[in-house]
């Protein structure tokens, strides 16, 4: 199903529009892993694919997939900092499903996207602290084959 990645680029384009200033934000995971603030998409699942209706011609199927997010933030000694810095990038991940979910018509069969769990883990090292946050969000639609 083209449902689930058509939603993963809208949101891909939503959330480049409300990450804040100094968070890098790609596609998939940077190559640089130098950098103090990222976000990136991960894995896409195409979890479950139910019938709707048994008529004639194109069958309606519901389609509910996940999108993963990840986010990554480095900082100069403070764990603290470090953790509320992913957390504020989760509220970005959510400001951009809300977008989109005010957009749906920009991707045919969408019906809902919104992020169901977060796991943030959070490290202190000698060079410092680091933060990484995974947001799950689920994606549902329905398609016609």
């Amino acid at each position: 199903m083209a449902l689930i990645f058509d939603a993963k680029v809208a949101l891909f384009g939503k959330l480049r529009a409300v990450v804040p200033t100094g968070v890098q934000c790609t596609y998939a995971e940077p190559g640089e892993t130098g950098r103090r603030k990222a976000v990136w998409f991960g894995a896409t699942t195409d979890d479950d694919m139910v019938p709707a209706a048994m008529r004639s011609g194109p069958k309606p199927t519901n389609v509910t997939g996940y999108v993963e997010v990840h986010a990554v933030v480095t900082t100069p000694g403070n764990p603290i900092d470090a953790e509320r810095a992913v957390y504020a990038i989760r509220d970005t991940v959510r400001d951009a499903c809300v977008a989109l979910n005010a957009d749906l018509p920009a991707v045919p069969g969408l019906m809902d996207v919104r992020p169901e769990s977060a796991t943030v883990e959070t490290q202190e090292t000698t060079d410092g602290a680091y933060s990484a946050l995974t947001v799950r969000v689920r994606v549902r639609g329905r398609v016609y084959q």
